[in-house]
């Protein structure tokens, strides 16, 4: 039975809440999803159509493989070190940066693609260095969120970002399409627009992005808890993620699902293109995921004040699970296509409820390293999916393959269930705590 002083806590933090003002009208929080979203826009139209480009400019579909391979070996190469400078700079700074660098490069390309004067291996040279400065900046929008919204509201600014991702995914490859219809250079003009619009949006962040800093600093010397030093660097940064078991463990199962999720969806791509399916049906798969997270966005901000953090993400991964694991059992297109919508139903709750816990456990002179070995660990898992689809589709096809990459994602399920240290993630109300709770479980081991 609960007592009298924990049911007074529990009230105390849903009245806190209920004071919190709405994030729509936090002003603070409408210039970081305006700075995010344009970087999100760029990122989106730019990955849509500079493959495109370089396949029209060479005609050559190997050298666009090997392009891409080596884009994401460069972007994952400097994840972490941007994560850990941007725990240790002004974060408002890295953004301006990180978005004036996009609108250069962008620029130049747009530029020589208008007079078709730019040769071929100056246009791979650019794109290398996009996927560097993504890399080295693309987590410090994600860091700097926590800076800005209330550790109680994390959960709902996550599934808010959810749904703005799904409306992203439905819109951007036709809105690239569009634009490529009218030109390379005319595309490649809008994502350097898009660039320096996430650039300005993000600087004009830097005195509600300082006081954070400046209150971080004080509570740092303050607390408790923070007796544990948080070393700055790489190492240490990984350090302190991995000392957490709870922190570890959620870890884990965000490099499985990856390789699931991923793997499938590589396995259908390839499928479908091997049966000779026309582009537009193959697009097909991004559409069905983005309606799934569009309607699953709608209820993610219900869904995450009502349950538990810890059931929600077990019933989430269960949902994805299943409905991935029988996408292999017919490959007609109608029955994957529904399957699949029926699976991105769950994600955007699914990765509040993860996500937004993850940082509120972070402190903040964490955030920028935790972001990044999120999304380090995730990039990392990508080279499995096509290399085990590739012979899963030669040995045994494209339905038994699908069916291993969607038990791969129902086992993160099964962990989940009978992973006390995840089934129990407390409620929303109760992140704000969490940060006090990871830190004293490490200085007790």
């Amino acid at each position: 039975m609960d007592s009298p002083q924990s049911t007074k806590n529990v009230a105390a933090d849903v009245t806190s809440q209920a004071l919190l003002p709405p994030l729509h009208k936090q002003r603070n929080y409408r210039m970081w999803l305006a700075a995010d979203t344009s970087a999100l826009l760029s990122g989106s139209i730019y990955g849509f159509v500079f493959p495109l480009i370089l396949l029209a400019t060479t005609s050559s579909p190997a050298l666009a493989g090997i392009l891409a391979a080596i884009g994401m070996i460069a972007r994952a190469s400097l994840i972490l070190a941007g994560g850990s400078k941007a725990d240790r700079s002004n974060k408002a700074r890295m953004m301006l940066m990180g978005g004036i660098c996009g609108a250069i490069i962008t620029a130049a390309m747009a530029l020589g693609s208008l007079t078709g004067s730019i040769p071929i291996a100056l246009l791979c040279i650019a794109h290398v260095l996009m996927e560097l400065r993504g890399g080295y900046f693309g987590s410090i929008t994600n860091a700097a969120l926590k800076d800005l919204v209330h550790p109680k509201q994390l959960g709902r600014a996550m599934a808010a970002n959810q749904g703005r991702d799904s409306v992203l995914m439905l819109g951007s490859a036709p809105l690239g399409g569009l634009l490529l219809g009218l030109g390379g250079g005319l595309a490649l003009a809008t994502v350097s627009v898009f660039n320096a619009i996430a650039a300005f949006t993000g600087y004009a962040l830097r005195r509600p992005l300082k006081v954070a800093a400046d209150l971080s600093q004080d509570d740092h010397n303050d607390t408790e808890a923070s007796r544990e030093k948080v070393g700055h660097g790489v190492l240490a940064g990984m350090r302190w993620c991995f000392s957490r078991p709870q922190l570890r463990a959620l870890l884990i199962l965000i490099t499985i699902v990856n390789i699931g999720v991923n793997g499938l969806m590589t396995t259908m791509i390839y499928g479908l293109q091997q049966r000779s399916e026309t582009p537009w049906v193959i697009g097909l798969t991004s559409t069905f995921m983005g309606v799934g997270m569009l309607i699953g966005s709608l209820i993610a901000t219900k869904l995450i004040d009502k349950f538990r953090s810890g059931l929600l993400t077990c019933i989430c991964l269960s949902i994805l699970g299943m409905a991935m694991l029988l996408i292999g059992f017919n490959t007609n297109l109608l029955w994957m296509g529904a399957m699949l919508m029926v699976s991105f139903l769950s994600v955007p709750a699914l990765n509040a409820a993860v996500g937004g816990y993850f940082m509120a456990c972070v402190p903040k002179e964490m955030s920028g390293r935790a972001n990044s070995l999120i999304t380090f660990m995730a990039l990392a898992a990508l080279p499995l999916a096509p290399l085990v689809t590739g012979f899963g589709l030669e040995w045994v096809g494209m339905g038994p393959t699908l069916i291993f990459f969607g038990a791969f994602v129902m086992i993160s399920a099964l962990l989940a269930w009978s992973t006390p240290l995840v089934r129990n993630i407390p409620h929303p109300d109760m992140w704000d705590k969490a940060e006090a709770t990871q830190s004293q479980a490490a200085l007790d081991k």
